[in-house]
């Protein structure tokens, strides 16, 4: 007979069963995990977040000219400036000192008390420690950083906009310690772009200057090269000067055209300044200023298009001069409409500034020009010299390129040295604030609900998980399916898990000469087959009299042994119910035998101690068998009686067989209830004076391997088959069955016994 000892292997129908065979397991787990986690989500102090909201302008500034839109922003590029400026360890600490952030603060709470207590103990318990040291100041102050570097939260909010916060336990400091973070990002950002155009001008001041000596170096080179060479043709050296005085000339030309751009750039920023302020929108003109304006811009017009001789353009000229000897006359008569303001006098005159300032570029640009050509013309000239004239030309060439990057560079320097003007003027910065934080109504942390419902989910799953691994693990058997499975060995029948509904107070007890005995609760100790015959327990408990009977025949008395692999089984109660049964559907006399001398355990399911028992048969194998006997109900009993420390040598004795002899002779069928074949060799010598062996198998209890181990060492060629035992039909296959039997026999049976009552 073969057992496979390999675990259950776990389908969807097998992990559904396991649900339910051990939901308790899975509700206890989910449960136990959920009160931790809201054990912890309670004993947490609540904190407060609180969030400032700034945005990223572009880097461009304002003043200066450019063709197209600046580039959008990216705020996800400045995070690493935005945290260096603002996580450095000087900043921190200056708000840790500002705030106090890590005084001593009394615990509010119950659980914050209990918190503390606890922090208290550990403390103390970890200087206890051997080789304990208390940490420097140093190290306290850099624990402190990194804890409120964990507490500064920098979050995007938008592709040009972030959000600071800063989360603790005091609403009013949340609030105002974010607010103080984004003053001092602000701040610290204006500072570096003070900072940065401040270099860029002392930069650029460095570059002007070295290529202005370079330009003087190159001028006197050329001064001594014409000096030397006195056998230069006059016309050579006439225009060599007319050259150099060209190039100083348009040196001259391109510092004053530099400078006047530099002033136009400032008084274009002022007046849209004043713009933005209104200037513009609270300016009353009369009509004959309007109509000046219009002739104005008419005349400029024509002028880009027609000569002096053209007939409408004298005509605009001439309404033109009419026009400003009226306005002339009604300012000096008083007849202005309106008074201008401050800011209004400030844009005119700075309107007129720009136009004097347009008009003196237009007339530089045009000397530049015609300064230009000459150079061009001049430099012609040279190069058509002879070969000393060719390496003068050289020369003033290299020199004219130098001009040229002294002057890009006096440019550049122009606009950094306007740009370090503004800055310092505008406090301008690379962010701003947009919304100041608010004061926080409700706490940002701990998320109980969702902590409680992730220690529900937690607990569930792990739950499962420790369901799943047990059922992996598990090796018993859940059904006669699972059983047959897995083995050869017949099934005689299935007894469920025995649940008693009907109390029996009294069974009749009597010895041989008749003195009555009371059996103490045989419900609760599972003795269906006297508590509840109809039961299906003890219909299967018939089922296996009618089996063991079949297969041993009838002609003669009969032994059949019960036992199982392991104690803890119910071999002891299926050996005291099949008794009953047997005792029940056949004529002859029934006797149980109990032969497990050393634990008995007859006694506690029938609810008497007796005097004399099997154990003293065995050391007085001559006295009359009478007085042992017990019966119940038509059966007789004997049961174990004294413990016996080593009944081995009795069981295997001549007389043991003599005993056996003469029970054959008075009874018709005898059950012997037998020890557990591991680790104890009584039940070998037992089965080899019975006819059969009926081995009992505990569902969910008996283990694979051990069933196995069990009849490796238990080879007899009389065993009949196993009774499977603790079956729970409810979550078998056959349950519809079972139910049917309950509701429709068992239930119309006890309705008919209520009516005939």
């Amino acid at each position: 007979m073969q057992v496979q000892g390999r675990a259950k292997e776990l389908s969807i129908v097998a992990v559904f069963e396991m649900l339910g065979k051990r939901k308790f397991a899975v509700a206890i787990t989910m449960l136990l995990v959920t009160a931790a986690f809201m054990i912890y989500a309670f004993g947490q102090a609540d904190r407060f977040r609180a969030e400032a909201l700034l945005a990223a302008e572009p880097a461009v500034p304002e003043y200066v000219k450019r063709e197209t839109s600046p580039a959008p922003v990216n705020i996800q590029e400045k995070l690493w400036l935005i945290r260096e400026r603002l996580l450095n360890p000087p900043v921190l600490e200056s708000v840790i000192r500002e705030f106090d952030l890590y005084r001593y603060q009394p615990p509010q709470t119950f659980l914050e008390d209990i918190q503390a207590r606890l922090a208290l103990l550990l403390r103390t318990a970890v200087r206890a420690l051997p080789g304990h040291q208390e940490p420097t100041a140093q190290a306290r102050r850099q624990r402190q950083i990194e804890d409120l570097k964990s507490k500064i939260l920098i979050q995007v909010e938008a592709a040009d906009a972030f959000a600071i916060g800063f989360e603790g336990q005091n609403r009013q400091q949340a609030m105002d310690v974010a607010n103080r973070l984004a003053d001092i990002l602000v701040q610290k950002t204006s500072d570096a772009s003070e900072q940065s155009a401040a270099w860029a001008a002392g930069f650029l001041q460095e570059e002007v200057e070295q290529v202005k000596r370079k330009l003087d170096q190159q001028n006197e080179q050329i001064q001594q090269y014409q000096s030397q060479g006195g056998d230069v043709s006059t016309r050579l050296g006439m225009d060599v000067k007319l050259l150099e005085s060209f190039q100083e000339q348009l040196q001259l030309k391109t510092e004053r055209i530099a400078n006047e751009q530099a002033r136009r750039s400032a008084v274009s920023q002022e007046m849209k300044e004043l713009e933005e302020k209104g200037a513009l929108e609270s300016a009353v003109k009369s009509p004959e200023e309007r109509r000046l304006e219009e002739l104005r811009t008419r005349l400029k017009q024509l002028q880009a298009t027609y000569t002096e001789q053209y007939p409408e353009m004298r005509a605009v000229k001439a309404e033109i001069q009419d026009l400003e000897r009226v306005v002339a006359g009604s300012k000096t008569k008083g007849k202005i409409i309106g008074e201008p303001s401050t800011a209004q006098l400030r844009y005119v005159a700075l309107k007129a500034e720009l136009e004097e300032i347009d008009q003196r570029l237009q007339s530089y640009r045009q000397q530049e020009k015609q300064l230009s050509s000459q150079i061009t013309v001049s430099m012609r000239k040279v190069d058509s010299a002879p070969q000393r004239e060719r390496t003068l030309a050289v020369l003033v060439r290299d020199y004219e390129l130098t001009r040229e990057e002294y002057q890009a560079l006096l440019e550049k320097q122009q606009q950094a040295q306007l740009e370090e003007r503004l800055s310092k003027v505008n406090q301008s910065s690379d962010f701003r604030i947009v919304r100041r934080a608010l004061f926080p109504l409700e706490p940002s942390a701990p998320q109980r609900a969702r902590i409680i419902l992730l220690g529900l989910f937690i607990g569930l799953g792990l739950g499962l998980g420790l369901a799943i691994f047990s059922e992996s693990r598990d090796t018993s058997y859940d059904s006669a399916d699972d059983f047959q499975n897995s083995t050869n060995l017949p099934v005689l029948t299935v007894i469920p898990s025995i649940v008693s509904s009907t109390p029996v107070s009294t069974v009749p007890v009597s010895r041989s000469h008749m003195l009555p005995l009371g059996i103490r609760t045989v419900e609760q100790n599972y003795v269906v087959a006297l508590s509840d015959p109809r039961s299906i327990a003890a219909e299967q408990y018939g089922i296996l009299a009618m089996e063991v009977r079949e297969r041993l025949g009838r002609d003669s008395s009969k032994v059949v042994a019960v036992t199982s692999s392991a104690g803890g089984e119910g071999k002891t109660i299926t050996s005291l119910n099949l008794s009953i049964a047997l005792s029940r559907t056949m004529e002859g006399r029934v006797l149980l035998l109990e032969c497990d001398l050393r634990r008995p355990r007859l006694q506690e399911y029938v609810g008497f101690r007796p005097q004399k028992g099997f154990s003293d048969l065995l050391k007085k194998p001559e006295d009359s068998i009478e007085p042992y006997l017990l019966r119940i109900n038509g059966l007789s009993v004997i049961p174990g009686g004294p413990v016996l420390e080593d009944p081995l040598h009795l069981l295997a004795s001549y007389q043991t067989q003599a005993i056996f002899a003469r029970l054959r002779q008075k009874f018709d069928f005898i059950v012997v209830d037998t020890p557990p074949l591991l680790p104890i060799a009584d039940t070998r010598i037992l089965a080899g004076l019975s006819d059969g062996v009926v081995l009992v198998v505990r569902a969910r209890h008996t283990r694979r391997e051990l069933l196995q181990h069990a009849l490796q060492n238990f080879r007899v060629s009389n065993l009949l088959g196993v009774v499977l035992n603790g079956v729970d039909i409810q979550r078998s296959r056959y349950s519809y069955a079972y139910e049917y039997y309950a509701h429709h026999y068992l239930a119309e049976e006890k309705g008919n016994k209520r009516a005939r009552a």
